[in-house]
């Protein structure tokens, strides 16, 4: 009776793993530069891991959940508490927001609102970790469980300017350009005091304030800050960026940096996507490419990408993104919240050339406008994270799987080629490929399932990796139905011979979940019955 129940686990068990949705993420493969997957966090929104620091200064009113423009409490302690949520999600980098003191002051006391620095992006000091997000231990523990996770840092500096009154002021005196001047690098954007990089005594202190966050924040395991990503870049001179990654590279000769260059595209790069300043720009263009792909302009949109793609390279990357913390949230705003092309966007800038930038929240569906404060909106896209939203949620799913997918075929996805196949009634379908192996992507924006048929080339069984199913391939003609866009509108075809060994399995996506369940039911009812009748006859 044992050997017989032995036999029945193991059966049950071959048909629990067949029945189990496959995971696409190899752990164990060391990620290059233009193969990252990053997500952007505004820390102070992200979580509160420690609520001993949500109001160190003791101001009245500076914390306070309930405002959109007053600090929220998210931490460093947050961001390693939720760790796993980021490995499990597969991302491989996490950009985090400016870690340095910033002023405490209220910049709307005078209007009776408020206003304060939880973004970051107005220093007081370059020298110290902001308390509000914890202390430089708590930064060296999140490198070390990041890298212990497959994850890199990346950090946000400012080069460009201090915060609000702080213009020449203690040691930032005969910093900053006494008055604004005349085009990007010489005026004050936004009214904040400008650093005068121009002179090389300025330029060497502020560039040595980043770097020696490099050396400080070295663990005992050797690990450290990986990246940079730099503000205000097109504001910045030439000469500062050159110095600037100079002095980065000989602290760690594997640094990289990703610059907002705003307004930027791999065809407009303002002379700074170059290795000796940026090797990235975050691209600017391509949430409109988005856009307009699940708007109806797939043939216009797909030109565009194939030059795009052409264009990037593993010297000249670029950084695609939807939504960010200084712009209209993606979903929201530019789509007014069609889910259903967001799935599809999603899936065009998860398979485009280039590094994905996931904007936290967006995963989960969250979206938001830009502040306005003439006309009374404060920042409605740098919400809280709403950690009650990440269960039984269609985009988070999709969103993992698409990631999953890009992160077993990285060098397909981020060196390859991009050649349409098919192009009908809101449908396109394009190839990836990278020495002779091959994915294709079909993405349907309409709200309608679509039959379609194509030449692939390829003789070889078909799987399709979204849906998790085998395709018809008779001759290298390639026949399937590419789910609506509310179903995700996706499938991606792959030779079943090139995926990799060793795939995870994931838990199941929610149009699979039911058979799942029901299929593990069936074959735990066929082994009751078995062990039942074998006990009666004993």
């Amino acid at each position: 009776m044992r050997k017989k129940c032995s036999t029945l686990l193991s059966l049950f068990l071959s048909v629990f793993i067949i029945l189990s949705p496959l995971s696409f993420a190899d752990e164990s493969k060391n990620v290059s530069w233009d193969e990252e997957i990053i997500y952007m966090v505004m820390t102070d929104r992200f979580f509160d891991g420690d609520s001993n620091n949500n109001n160190p200064e003791n101001i009245d009113g500076s914390f306070d959940k309930d405002h959109l423009e007053a600090y929220h409490g998210g931490d460093i302690k947050g961001l390693i508490e939720k760790v796993p949520y980021l490995k499990d999600l597969g991302i491989t980098t996490l950009w985090i927001t400016p870690i340095v003191k910033n002023i405490d002051t209220n910049m709307m006391a005078d209007k009776g609102g408020k206003q304060y620095g939880y973004h970051g992006y107005w220093a007081s000091d370059f020298t110290k970790i902001d308390p509000h997000l914890g202390t430089e231990n708590d930064l060296k523990n999140l490198i070390d469980i990041l890298h212990e996770n497959g994850i890199k840092l990346m950090v946000d500096v400012v080069i460009n300017h201090s915060g609000y009154g702080t213009k020449n002021l203690g040691d930032f005196a005969g910093m900053h350009r006494e008055e604004s001047g005349a085009g990007d690098v010489q005026s004050e954007l936004a009214g904040l005091p400008d650093f005068l990089t121009e002179d090389k005594d300025v330029r060497d202190k502020i560039i040595n304030w980043q770097v020696d966050w490099l050396r400080k924040l070295k663990t005992d395991k050797g690990n450290t800050i990986d990246y940079f990503r730099v503000d205000t870049v097109k504001h910045v001179d030439i000469d500062t960026m050159k110095d600037f990654k100079a002095a980065a590279l000989k602290e760690k000769p594997d640094f990289k940096m990703i610059g907002e260059n705003f307004g930027a595209s791999v065809f407009k790069d303002g002379g700074y996507l170059d290795p000796s300043m940026m090797d990235s720009l975050l691209d600017f263009e391509f949430k409109e490419l988005a856009k307009n792909f699940v708007s109806g302009k797939i043939a216009e949109t797909e030109g565009k990408l194939v030059k795009r793609n052409q264009a990037i390279s593993e010297d000249r990357e670029m950084g695609q993104f939807l939504s960010s913390h200084d712009e209209n949230g993606f979903l929201k705003v530019r789509l007014s919240d069609d889910i259903g092309k967001f799935l599809v966007a999603s899936s065009l800038q998860l398979t485009a050339k280039g590094q994905p930038v996931i904007y936290y929240g967006e995963e989960i569906g969250q979206s938001g406008k830009k502040d306005n404060f003439d006309k009374g909106i404060f920042s409605e896209n740098r919400y809280d994270f709403d950690w009650d939203k990440i269960n039984d949620n269609q985009i988070l799913d999709h969103y993992k799987k698409m990631i999953s997918i890009r992160n077993a075929f990285p060098e397909i996805f981020a060196k390859g080629s991009r050649e349409n196949l098919y192009m009908d009634d809101g449908v396109s379908v394009f190839q990836r490929t990278y020495e002779g192996e091959k994915v294709i992507v079909g993405l349907n924006t309409s709200d309608e399932a679509k039959e379609i048929s194509f030449d692939s080339k390829i003789e070889g069984k078909i799987v399709d990796l979204y849906g998790n199913t085998k395709i018809n391939n008779k001759g290298g003609k390639i026949s399937l139905k590419i789910p609506s866009r509310n179903e995700g509108g996706t499938v991606v075809l792959v030779e079943e011979s090139i995926i990799p060994e060793g795939f995870k399995r994931q838990n199941p996506s929610p149009t699979n979940k039911i058979y799942y369940i029901l299929g593990s039911l069936l074959v735990l009812a066929f082994i009751a019955t078995l062990l039942f009748k074998g006990k009666n006859k004993k």
